[in-house]
């Protein structure tokens, strides 16, 4: 049995090795370190996350509540300390990029709530940039939306929300093919301009 011990904030968490390739940390360990009540956190666990495992201790092996990543995840964001606080944060900004990778507007976030969806959303973001920042994101939506505007002979670019619903289709298309470009571009390292290369496709 594999042992792994990573230090945070001071607090030991011991990380059980359960299958090859899959961590699981000491509930008890992680809980003391955010604060938190393992035996409370435990109840509310869903119960395909929580597993028990026995360990050396200096009480002799113990059957110890372990939990896997994804309850490592849901322990963290009920924590209050601040750097739990800073966590959930940061994860809630990479789930704005992904639906912003996407096409969807803020009001439409409920939209990511659809499986499919989310596989598409996944698929997308694994296939096409290695190293995706915020700003690739923006680039691929504006472009997108100007090449749209300029399609449908509109002088300055509109937002997604004023336009059509063919305006939508012919968006998604276009968006497709600019997020596979940005991905192609950096793959193959081409010297290419996205954009324009976008709108001498689409536009003229």
């Amino acid at each position: 049995m594999n042992i792994r011990t990573e230090t945070w904030l001071g607090h030991d968490i011991r990380f059980v090795e359960k299958v090859p390739g899959e961590w699981w940390a000491v509930l008890a360990d992680l809980a003391k370190a955010l604060e938190l009540s393992a035996r409370e956190v435990g109840r509310r666990l869903p119960k395909d996350v929580v597993s028990k495992h026995p360990l050396q201790t200096m009480g002799g092996t113990q059957n110890m509540l372990i939990v896997n990543e994804y309850g490592i995840y849901e322990t963290v964001f009920e924590s209050r300390k601040q750097e739990a606080k800073e966590f959930k944060r940061w994860v809630f900004e990479m789930l704005k990029q992904l639906r912003q990778s996407t096409g969807l507007e803020g009001f439409q976030i409920f939209r990511m709530l659809d499986k499919d969806h989310q596989k598409e959303a996944m698929r997308k973001l694994c296939s096409s940039l290695k190293q995706p920042v915020r700003v690739d994101f923006i680039k691929a939506n504006t472009i997108a939306n100007k090449a749209v505007s300029s399609l449908y002979g509109h002088p300055k670019m509109i937002k997604k929300d004023q336009m059509t619903p063919d305006m939508l289709v012919t968006r998604q298309e276009i968006l497709e093919d600019t997020v596979d470009l940005m991905g192609t571009k950096e793959r193959f390292g081409l010297d290419i301009a996205v954009s324009q290369t976008i709108y001498d496709k689409h536009i003229h």
